[in-house]
Parts: C-alpha cells; structure tokens; sequence
C-alpha cells in the first residue's frame, strides 16, 4: 500500500500507541520529528536507531538521546558509506508487525510537511528481511558516544549553512523561473528599481566584473545613495544613521568584497554610530538595510552575521529569559504585520505563525552568534506599489519606524 504522508496512520490509525518495539533506519533526525514519534509511543517502548550524518541531523536530539534515553532508546551512526535509506519497522501486539519504506527522513517535513512516499508491509517474511537487512547495517555502526556528539557539534553549523544556503539557491532560481513569473510581465515605467537594476545581482554575473557589469552596478550604487538622500533625515530622528564614510554608505560594486567573491546584491545599512573609534563597527552590532537582489527590495533588522553580534545577540538571549521582556518582544514582532518574517539559525518563520512569546523564545533558544544570521524582515516583489518612485521613500522610512521599536529593545545597554 502507498502512503503519501506516514503521519497519516501514525495518527488516524491510533498506530504508534500499539508499538511495543521499533526500529528506525533515516537520513537525518530533527528534534521535532523525533518528539512526533517519541511522545506517541508507550514509554516503556524500545526504540533502535540507525542513521548517518552525511544529512544535517540536529545535534541536541543526539544529545537528549544520550542523556536521557539509555537503556530505552539506542542510536548508532554509520559510518562506512553515505546512508540514505529511511525505514521504519513497528512490532504490534499478539506478534504482529509493520513496516514503511520511503523517501521520508525522521524529520517534520519526512513524516508529515514535504512530499515523500512510502510503501506499507504487512508480510511477515518482508518484515523479517527488512529487520535482517536493518541488524546487518545497526551491527556495523559505531555507538553514539559524547565524543562523537562533541566533534559533530562543531561540524554541525557549517553543515546546516550549506544545506540552507543549496535550499535558498533552488528556492531562488525555481522563483525566477516557474510559477508564472516574467520579467516581461512586470511594468517597471513606475517603479525606482528598473529591471535591469535587479538583472545586474543575477547568479550568473555575481562572480564577474566587467565594464558592463561594473557600470550597471554603479548605476545601482547611485540609485541607492540618491535614496539616502531622501530618507536620512528621518532615520536619523529614529536614532538611525548610515556611516559618516561616504566612500561606504552603499555596499561595494566589486565582487571580492562579498561573501565567496559573488556579488549577488547591495543595500543601505544604518545603525547606531558611537564616537569610540575602538567601538565594534556599524555592522558588527544591530542595524537595518534596505537591499536590493535579483529579484525582490527587502527591508531587514539584522541583529549579525555569523561571527558578529555577539554583544546584541547574547544581550538578547538573556533579556528573554524575563516573561515581560518576552511579552513586549512578542507584541513588537507581531505588530510589525504579517509580511515579516524572522530568521534564526538558518530557520525561516513568518511572525504571524508563532502563536505566542514561549514559542518565540523556544525558537530564539536556537540561535548561535558564532555560526549563523538573526534576521528581521520583510521583501517586495520588482512591481510592488510600495516601491513605486513616488512611494519607496515614505515605504521604507514606515517600515523602518517599526523595525526601530524592535531594534532599541533588542540593543544591548551601552547601545541605549
């Protein structure tokens, strides 16, 4: 029998409350997707795992299975070749099994989100093959240990970012290029960015630099420093100021100053500036931008890149752990609308889908200055209204008046 979503018996079948044992052979393992099962099943039940770490699989569910799971659940990783295969084998009451072979992982997304596929077996001499088929792989594979936690913990990070970054490449050019999108469809005679303004931040020309590419760049450049010019006045009653540097106001047009020497966008970045010139710079700490890419404006709060940040971003993390500092934090993210979103550790989530201010620090628990971005934002499409020559202006200065709420109550004390 094929089964699109497993969640699907999991849940309406009432399956996981029969299991008395289970093996699990996956890809990669979130935390989420871990719970789903774990807290469904009886908790005298013994759960076997098998997976591989060539997938971003969470290191703190490795870690809670380590430390509180012993003797219930065991999990061993292979290590002798990539291990890709996702097979889930239930024994039942009264000597009864099943099984589900599929695409899915032991995530979320595999069990219930993304489109996976699965095939049930009820045969007992399928399932006997396929418990054969996973000892052989579980007997071969190594312990899961605090030292394997310990060196994957440090390996982790850069694994995610390269799965994220691979997932925003796809997302990217599948946008630019399905679901009825046209440059030829977008009437640009209103709009500040014209359509060779967003070509000039195309993947195929970020890693070049060519006269030709150089002058639409510049062109872009100019554009954004006559914009500076219209809205600094009122940024700067917010408290928000660009640096004094002209020479850096607008991001560089050469390809070598950008992450990987591509550059695939530019922007304005304002913050607070500080006399100290021993002071962290300008980006080092929270600040806005508004930027231009290959195919959308976006208005951020940016509370650090990886490796930066870190007074804000710690100065945060520890202001949430008040239930009133969480309240307003709450309050200020939901009243900026719901075109916003939030990202952490490489994590996307609009900030009308977090329900409340628990589950909005829960996903602030995750963030690491070290490793990844902490972003506040929102994105307009090449032909939307807001960005129109007439209203860009107004647009941004609106949409920066809220960002500077959240900015001042998310900036570290000697900020204030």
């Amino acid at each position: 029998m094929i089964i699109k979503k497993l969640a699907v018996p999991f849940i309406n079948e009432k399956l996981l409350q029969q299991v008395e044992h289970c093996y699990i052979a996956t890809a990669a393992i979130s935390e989420a997707g871990f719970d789903f099962i774990r807290t469904r099943i009886p908790t005298k039940t013994k759960m076997e795992i098998i997976t591989g770490l060539e997938m971003p699989t969470s290191p703190a569910v490795l870690q809670r299975i380590w430390r509180n799971y012993q003797g219930r659940i065991t999990l061993n990783i292979y290590t002798r070749n990539d291990f890709h295969a996702n097979v889930y084998i239930f024994d039942l009451p009264f000597r009864k099994s099943v099984a589900f072979v599929g695409s899915g992982h032991f995530t979320l997304e595999g069990l219930k989100d993304t489109e996976e596929l699965f095939y049930k077996i009820s045969d007992a001499k399928e399932i006997e093959n396929l418990k054969s088929w996973f000892i052989g792989y579980y007997e071969f594979a190594q312990p899961l240990s605090e030292a394997l936690i310990a060196e994957y913990e440090w390996r982790y990070p850069l694994m995610k970012q390269q799965h994220h970054a691979s997932r925003l490449e796809k997302k990217q050019f599948l946008s630019l290029t399905t679901a009825g999108f046209s440059w030829d469809h977008i009437k640009f005679k209103h709009q500040y960015f014209k359509k060779e303004d967003y070509l000039a931040f195309s993947s195929d020309k970020a890693q070049f630099d060519t006269p030709d590419l150089n002058a639409g760049r510049v062109n872009v450049q100019n554009k954004f420093l006559a914009l500076h010019d219209l809205i600094k006045d009122d940024l700067r009653k917010m408290g928000l100021q660009a640096t004094p540097n002209t020479d850096a106001i607008v991001s560089s047009t050469d390809p070598v100053d950008h992450a990987d020497s591509q550059l695939r966008s530019m922007c304005l970045t304002y913050g607070e500036l500080k006399k100290n010139d021993e002071a962290p710079t300008l980006t080092d700490r929270i600040h806005v931008q508004i930027m231009l890419s290959q195919k959308e404006v976006g208005i951020y709060l940016v509370a650090g890149t990886p490796r930066k940040g870190k007074v804000d971003r710690e100065y945060f993390k520890s202001c949430m752990n008040d239930v009133e500092y969480r309240k307003q934090a709450f309050k200020l993210l939901s009243g900026l609308g719901p075109a916003y979103w939030i990202e952490v550790a490489c994590e996307r989530k609009n900030t009308d889908t977090i329900p409340t201010e628990d589950a909005l620090w829960e996903f602030i628990k995750t963030d690491q200055w070290i490793y990844f971005d902490f972003i506040i934002g929102r994105n307009y499409l090449p032909d939307a209204a807001e960005i129109s020559s007439e209203s860009i202006a107004a647009s941004i200065v609106r949409e920066l008046d809220k960002l500077s709420l959240v900015f001042r109550h998310m900036k570290a004390p000697d900020q204030r």
